[in-house]
């Protein structure tokens, strides 16, 4: 349904966004999530056909994003994070005509536009002008789904919006995924991820350093738990299966597991004398600190390699280099004894010329 392929878009040497691939498929909810300026609205923006990318594909439902803009956006509700309406209209007024520009003219059941309306509260008289900026954002997520769209494009949706209004945003978000609906979400906020998606990718100073579906994210996560023991434990048995453990009392215990092999450890510990057992979760911010981490690290380590062979290609090409100079320095000094010699030579035939006048004299 929607698909980059090898997108690139670059504002500078290190802005923009670099070789990007991901597709959404029909049905799908797709977490797009980086911090600010990691790139994720100006994805969102070459979606929306508002922008080209430098380099690349970017296709939604098979058309191209920038040259099919008009008939794509007839098929898509779009949140920007930074609303722009038109100020000087009063709520009913542009709902209308937001309605014309679809294509909608004269249409009779606004049915879902009134539901929208009352589900986010939105004030319907006086001024846009007059709003408040969380009542913009409202009347932003009304305009953008009244007209009942098939694919949502949503940019920091709940930017703006209070906890009651961003709790019935994300409710709304699962209802249209349940529907059938294609949702790709671009946020910072991890725990909107978890709640509405089923895949995330993870974008880092314009590359996409991450991409993948939660169960399997979940499944690396490392669980701590939390057990209390009514006799000493045998934490030879535990290391032995392969779990690591921080000891806070002789009863008090926290032990650690990957995510896929719970199972195991609960036989290890159907042999002792459990009192009390409590998960700690990590949540999904805190897995992929730890991606972030890795992919740190690993271009760490490839910017050290690329300056060790750096180094070594410069200090070779300097040894010739320096045999060069100093052939160079040696033509030069003995350029600058050219001259001295040329004029011994030249004093000569003065001299010469001289005698000669003397004898005739």
């Amino acid at each position: 349904m929607i698909e980059l392929k090898d997108v690139t878009l670059k504002y500078s040497s290190t802005k923009g966004i670099f070789n990007l691939n991901f597709n959404v498929e029909k049905g799908e909810a797709f977490g797009y999530v980086g911090p600010d300026d990691a790139g994720k609205t100006t994805t969102i923006r070459m979606l929306m056909g508002l922008i080209r990318a430098g380099r690349g594909s970017v296709t939604i439902d098979g058309l191209n994003c920038f040259f099919q803009a008009s008939a794509i956006q007839k098929n898509i509700g779009y949140v920007p994070e930074e609303v722009g309406l038109f100020e000087n209209m009063r709520v009913k007024e542009h709902l209308n005509f937001i309605t014309q520009m679809r294509g909608g003219f004269g249409r009779k059941d606004t049915h879902l536009r009134d539901s929208l309306i009352e589900r986010f509260d939105v004030e319907t008289r006086g001024k846009i002008e007059n709003m408040s900026t969380g009542m913009k954002k409202r009347l932003a997520i009304v305009t953008a789904l009244m007209h009942d769209p098939q694919i949502l494009v949503l940019d920091e949706p709940t930017n703006g919006l209070d906890p009651l209004m961003q709790s019935r945003l994300l409710d709304l978000v699962l209802e249209e995924k349940r529907r059938g609906k294609t949702v790709l979400l671009a946020t910072h906020k991890f725990e909107e991820v978890e709640r509405t998606c089923d895949r995330v990718g993870v974008l880092k100073e314009g590359h996409l350093v991450e991409n993948m579906d939660i169960v399997s994210l979940r499944a690396e996560e490392t669980k701590a738990y939390l057990v209390k023991f009514g006799a000493p434990p045998n934490l030879e048995q535990i290391k032995k299966y392969g779990f690591d453990y921080q000891q806070f009392s002789q009863s008090d215990y926290e032990i650690f597991s990957s995510g896929d092999r719970i199972d195991v450890l609960m036989k290890v510990l159907s042999h002792e004398k459990v009192l009390v057992f409590n998960s700690k979760n990590q949540s999904l911010e805190e897995i992929f600190q730890k991606h972030y981490q890795q992919e740190t690290n690993h271009q760490e380590i490839k910017n050290e390699i690329k300056n060790e062979v750096k180094n070594e290609v410069k200090n070779r090409a300097d040894k010739p280099q320096a045999e060069k100079l100093k052939l160079f320095r040696k033509k030069e000094v003995k350029n600058k004894a050219l001259p001295d010699k040329a004029m011994k030579n030249k004093t000569l035939p003065e001299q010469d010329e001289k005698v000669r006048e003397v004898k005739k004299a």
